[in-house]
């Protein structure tokens, strides 16, 4: 048997966004003829959650999630990537990543993080980029990640056609990257791969497990690959293909770190049934299962806290729609969008998106609450803000491993700054779900704090409140500071009108 390792001299990876196994359901030509006697799946394991930071990054390191750290957070990972990898084995390698979702280039991969190349950008202009690199060059590593299927999926559902339609148009895009390597006479070195990190559902989200969400395309096509059907493969054993492509020895399997086992179904004369465990020694991310209950439910928060005092209520369920029906929202710009791996059901990530709410009504006395998937590596967004340069103001705003509240005049001036770490709670931990709740009291102009319903602080101003907090102008994700935001994920978000019942609210959550 003619030995598979070491006989490329390039890969190409080409990763399409929120693609999940849709393919089979699309116009793909071009990945239908390449990898026509190519090793193929639809069932290739995604990471868990099914998320992008969690799964790109699951792909790219080998490890699975609880060990690289990523899941809602965007810092370069705890392991070392595919790119640190092949430049430690060939310093003189050219490596390159070109991303329509910019935090893979930025943060996951990272400058100093092994690809010579970073470079990102919206869809169409990012291929343009990288036909007129392969001009000039020829790299051992080349990875690709397109972006606009999953901003499809987010807004019409995945599966529907216009998802389709961008994975048509993601396909084209393929087309022309391999013809381009084609048109060099690179092909007979190349080992070329297309995958996907997640699926979704046909509510315009994905997080959680369901078959839509989980299951992915993975297909490998080269001059001594196998057609047919692959084994069991997950997405962390994407690295261990690559590296026997090149001719590199893998690191040992480590559950603790590089995880990567090569899947049969792929080169002849490798890959391995006999797997070796890899969740029986870390708890996986399992968000809460429960579904929002419902009015006639003993369950329902009218059991525990007077329904009519919430005057705006987020679930998420129905995308950006107040339950409540007493405030109309708008989306002014950008996509909010939803997951399946909320507090409870579904959560809201406002990292792209603003969104106005009208009809806001309440007393003297009313209280923001939230749950926040806090981590020390998000960036900063005005989740609640009435902003607008011309009237004294406020701001609500989750920041890495706090939330902080601001009270500002017209001109910007910071009149009062008070923020909340989740690390200084017992009951909390980064990079898990927190409740945080301000009750907000104009008649004693006092803003008091709670974490996890256990009051954090409380603090009477010198100054009157009701003008800083007119509610009628009011939006969620107003960022004024930088417009890189990114996994500001959230959940259950209220505005109740009276004072703040942390213990009702507890009792509510079962906490």
């Amino acid at each position: 048997m003619e030995l598979t390792f070491g006989t490329y001299q390039r890969v190409l990876i080409v990763g399409i966004d929120g693609m999940g196994a849709f393919n089979r359901f699309a116009d793909t030509p071009n990945i239908d003829r390449v990898f026509a006697r190519g090793a193929v799946t639809h069932t290739a394991l995604a990471a868990k959650p099914t998320i992008s930071t969690a799964c790109w990054t699951t792909m790219l390191t080998g490890a699975i999630p609880e060990v690289h750290g990523l899941i809602h957070s965007l810092v370069p990972p705890a392991v070392p990537t595919i790119f640190r990898l092949v430049k430690d084995a060939f310093p003189d390698a050219e490596t390159a990543v070109f991303s329509g979702w910019s935090p893979i280039a930025n943060e996951i991969v990272a400058p100093g993080g092994g690809a010579d190349t970073l470079d990102a950008g919206d869809d169409d202009a990012l291929c343009e980029r990288i036909l007129a690199y392969l001009d000039d060059h020829d790299p051992t590593l080349l990875f690709v990640q397109l972006d606009h299927v999953d901003g499809a999926g987010h807004t019409t559902g995945y599966g529907s056609q216009g998802h389709l339609d961008a994975i048509a148009h993601a396909d084209e895009q393929f087309g022309q990257i391999y013809a381009k390597y084609e048109a060099r006479g690179l092909l007979d070195d190349t080992l070329v791969i297309v995958t996907a990190d997640h699926g979704g559902t046909v509510h315009c989200s994905h997080g959680d497990w369901s078959d839509g969400e989980r299951f992915v395309f993975f297909g490998a096509a080269g001059k001594n690959v196998l057609p047919g059907e692959i084994g069991e493969i997950n997405q962390r054993d994407y690295p261990a293909i690559v590296l026997h492509a090149l001719g590199i020895t893998p690191p040992p399997f480590d559950a603790d770190g590089y995880a990567a086992q090569m899947p049969t179904g792929i080169f002849p004369d490798a890959g391995t049934d006999d797997r070796k465990p890899v969740y029986p020694v870390f708890s996986p991310y399992i968000p809460q299962k429960r579904t929002q209950p419902g009015p006639d439910s003993p369950e329902y928060i009218g059991t525990f806290l007077n329904p009519e005092r919430i005057r705006f209520w987020l679930t998420f369920e129905n995308g950006t729609e107040d339950v409540t029906h007493n405030c109309t929202t708008e989306v002014e710009s950008g996509i909010i969008k939803t997951y399946n791996n909320g507090f409870i059901g579904k959560s809201g990530e406002f990292g792209a998106g603003i969104l106005r709410i009208n009809g806001m009504t309440h007393g003297d006395v009313f209280s923001f609450a939230f749950w926040y998937f806090s981590s020390p590596d998000c960036r900063w967004m005005d989740l609640f803000s009435n902003a607008d340069g011309i009237h004294p103001s406020f701001t609500i705003a989750p920041y890495g491993e706090c939330v902080g509240i601001y009270v500002k005049e017209p001109d910007g001036t910071q009149l009062y700054e008070r923020r909340v770490a989740v690390e200084s709670y017992e009951a909390s931990a980064l990079n898990q779900w927190t409740h945080f709740l301000f009750e907000i009291d104009c008649r004693k102009n006092r803003i008091t704090a709670y974490v996890n319903f256990e009051k954090a602080d409380s603090t009477v101003l010198p100054y009157p409140l009701t003008e800083h907090f007119d509610l009628s102008v009011l939006r969620m994700a107003a960022d004024q500071h930088n417009k890189e935001l990114f996994f500001k994920v959230v959940d259950d978000v209220m505005v109740i009108d009276g004072p703040a019942e942390p213990a009702a609210l507890r009792a509510y959550y079962r906490i």
